[in-house]
C-alpha cells in the first residue's frame, strides 16, 4: 500500500466544547451571538513519559502552547476560531464595538515570577497579537469603553509584594484604535495601583456557563493509547480513567470501563483475547513529598469490557511487551523515597537495570520479538544509554547496541516510541527520540531512526522540530505523529517522506498522542483533547 494523505472519517468522543478541555474562563458577546472559552488540556506528560517539547517560537509573536482558547457561535456551538497560548487563560473580554477579543493569560512560576501574556484576537481574520513587551500574568480584563482596557495584573515578581502590599495591581491602557495593535506595544510603566487579592470566579463559573449552553457537555481528558481489532473495533485508554470501545458502525461506545486511575498504555495480546491496560492513580502530596502511588495492569475482555484480572504493581511502572504476548513492568519511581526505580518485574523475578526517568528511559517498541529497554551508565543511568533485551524466564540482560548511533556526535539522546519491522531490507526497529540540549529542543533535534535488528546498524534518519508522540508501521510505511499536530508518512525502506500534513478536526488543529494501524488503509488516532479519530489513508 502506498502512503497518502490521512483523512478524518469519524470523530469518536465528539461533543460540544471538545476543543478546550477543562474550562477556566468564559465570556459571552450577546450582540454577536458568540461565546469565548479559555481552557486547559492535560499537560502532555505522565509518570513514565514526557512529550511536551517543541522548538521555540519567535519573540513578540504568540507562541503555540498547550492552553486553548476557542470562540463558538452560541446557537449551534460551532467552533469558529481556535488559538493556543503558553500560559492558561484567566480572563476574556469582547471589545464593545470592534471584532476583537482580549485574552489575559498567566500564572506564577512557583518560585519568583508571575508570567503571562495579553493577547488581542481578531475575530474576523483569526490573527492574534501579543501586546506586552515583557511577560506578565494577567488576572482580569475589562473594556471600560471602546478605547480603554482595564487590567488586573499580578505583580512582576515576589519582591514587589512588599512594596504593593498585595500580589494584584490594577492599571488602564488607552488606545485610539485597537485594530492597529502591534506586538509588544505595551511597555511599562503602567501606573500600577494596589488591588486587593481575591479569588477569581475561575473554572467553576466557566463550567456553569458551558453547562447552561449544552446540558450534554462533559470534559474529556487526553487519549494516551489506542488499539485496533481485526473486526474493525477501536479501543482507547484515556487519562480520565476510562477504557472505551467503538464498533465500525457506531459513534457511541459499545462499552466503557472505569479503571480507577489514569489509563496510559493499552496493548492487545495475540488472538485479541486480552487488552492489557496500564493504570496509574494521581500523585499524592504528603509530609513535604509528592508521592506516586502504585498502579495496576488490568486484563480487560475486549468483547464486553469486563475486567477479568487486576495485576497490582508495587510502584508506578511502565508496561513493556513483545510480539508473543509476554509482558513485563519497569519501575518508574525516581523520587527521593523510591528504592526500586528502573527494576524490571518478570513475575516473580526482579531484574535491576539502573534508574529510570520519564525523559530518558521511555522505550515502547511495538511488535518487538524481545522485551526491550534502555539502560544507562551505572550510577548515572541517564548517560550512555543502550538498548538491551531482557530474556525470560530467567531475566538475563543482553546489551544490543548504543542508543546513540553517531559516535562523532556523542549526543545525549532521549528515548521514545517505535515499532519492529521485518521487510525486504531485513529486521529492524524504527524508533523516535530527541537529542538533549540545555537550551531545550532545538530545530532538527527530534528524530525517527531505522536501525537493523539486533545489530543496531543505522539505515536512515528523519529529523524534525517537535517531539514524536506515536509511531506505527505496516509493510510499506512508517506513520509518525508529532506534538505540534503534524502527521508524517515515511517509506519504511529509506525514510523518504510520502505524505506530510497538519491534523485538523472541523478546520481546527488537534494534537495526536496515540495512533494505531486499522486494517489495510486506516489509522486510529487518540488526541490531547480526548477524542479518537478514525482515519482513512488516501
Amino acid at each position: 500500500m502506498i502512503g497518502g494523505e490521512i483523512r478524518v472519517d469519524r470523530v469518536l468522543g465528539a461533543g460540544a466544547f471538545r476543543e478546550i478541555g477543562r474550562p477556566r474562563a468564559a465570556a459571552i458577546c450577546a450582540e454577536r451571538a458568540l461565546i469565548a472559552v479559555g481552557g486547559a488540556h492535560t499537560h502532555p506528560q505522565w509518570h513514565g513519559r514526557d512529550v511536551s517539547s517543541r522548538a521555540r517560537g519567535v519573540a513578540h509573536r504568540p507562541r503555540r502552547g498547550w492552553y486553548p482558547t476557542a470562540v463558538y457561535r452560541t446557537g449551534d456551538l460551532h467552533c469558529l476560531l481556535y488559538v493556543t497560548t503558553v500560559w492558561p487563560a484567566n480572563a476574556l473580554a469582547f471589545h464593545p464595538t470592534l471584532p476583537l477579543l482580549a485574552i489575559g493569560t498567566g500564572s506564577y512560576d512557583g518560585g519568583y515570577l508571575y508570567e503571562g501574556e495579553l493577547l488581542l484576537l481578531n475575530l474576523t481574520t483569526g490573527d492574534s497579537v501579543s501586546l506586552l513587551a515583557d511577560a506578565r500574568e494577567i488576572r482580569g480584563v475589562t473594556w471600560r469603553d471602546p478605547h480603554t482596557l482595564d487590567l488586573l495584573l499580578a505583580i512582576a515578581c515576589d519582591d514587589d509584594e512588599e512594596h504593593f502590599g498585595t500580589t494584584t495591581v490594577t492599571c488602564s491602557v488607552h488606545r485610539d484604535d485597537w485594530q492597529q495593535a502591534t506586538p509588544g506595544m505595551l511597555r511599562p510603566p503602567f501606573d500600577e495601583r494596589p488591588h486587593p487579592d481575591h479569588a477569581p470566579a475561575g473554572p467553576a463559573a466557566a463550567a456553569a456557563v458551558l453547562e447552561e449552553l449544552s446540558t450534554a457537555w462533559t470534559p474529556r481528558a487526553a487519549v494516551w493509547a489506542v488499539a485496533t481489532l481485526t473486526d474493525g473495533r477501536i479501543l482507547a485508554a484515556s487519562e480520565d480513567g476510562d477504557v472505551q470501545c467503538w464498533t465500525p458502525d457506531s459513534d457511541t461506545p459499545v462499552w466503557r470501563t472505569p479503571t480507577g486511575g489514569g489509563a496510559y498504555q493499552l496493548r492487545t495480546t495475540p488472538g485479541e483475547q486480552q487488552a492489557l491496560v496500564l493504570v496509574q492513580p494521581r500523585r499524592e502530596y504528603s509530609n513535604g513529598w509528592w508521592r506516586t502511588p502504585p498502579g495496576a495492569v488490568l486484563d480487560v475482555d475486549p468483547g464486553d469490557g469486563s475486567v477479568r484480572a487486576t495485576h497490582r504493581t508495587d510502584a508506578p511502572a511502565v508496561l513493556v511487551g513483545r510480539s508473543d504476548g509476554r509482558w513485563a513492568l519497569r519501575d518508574t519511581d525516581h523520587t527521593a523515597t523510591g528504592t526500586t526505580a528502573g527494576q524490571v518485574r518478570l513475575n516473580p523475578t526482579m531484574v535491576p537495570l539502573g534508574g529510570y526517568d520519564l525523559f530518558n528511559h521511555y522505550f515502547d517498541i511495538r511488535y518487538a520479538p524481545d522485551l526491550l529497554f534502555l539502560q544507562g551508565r551505572p550510577g548515572k543511568p541517564s548517560k550512555d544509554k543502550a538498548v538491551v533485551a531482557v530474556d525470560t524466564p530467567g531475566g538475563q540482560v543482553r546489551r544490543l547496541f548504543a542508543l546513540e548511533w553517531d559516535t562523532t556526535r556523542g549526543g545525549h539522546l532521549f528515548g521514545g516510541c517505535g515499532a519492529y519491522i521485518d521487510d525486504r531490507d531485513g529486521p529492524a526497529i524504527v524508533y523516535s527520540g530527541a537529542v538533549h540540549d540545555g537550551r531545550g529542543l532545538l530545530p532538527g533535534n527530534a528524530f525517527v531512526v531505522r536501525r537493523a535488528y539486533p545489530s543496531g546498524e543505522p539505515q536512515w534518519v528523519f529529523t524534525a522540530d517537535a517531539q514524536v508522540t506515536a509511531v506505527d508501521v505496516d509493510a510499506e510505511n512508517v506513520y509518525v505523529a508529532y506534538n505540534n499536530g503534524e502527521l508524517v508518512t515515511l517509506r519504511a525502506t529509506d525514510g523518504t517522506v510520502r505524505a506530510r500534513q497538519l491534523l485538523h478536526v472541523g478546520g481546527h488543529p488537534v494534537v495526536p498522542l496515540a495512533l494505531a494501524r486499522h486494517g489495510a488503509d486506516r489509522l486510529a488516532i487518540g488526541t490531547l483533547d480526548g477524542r479518537v479519530l478514525d482515519c482513512v489513508i488516501g
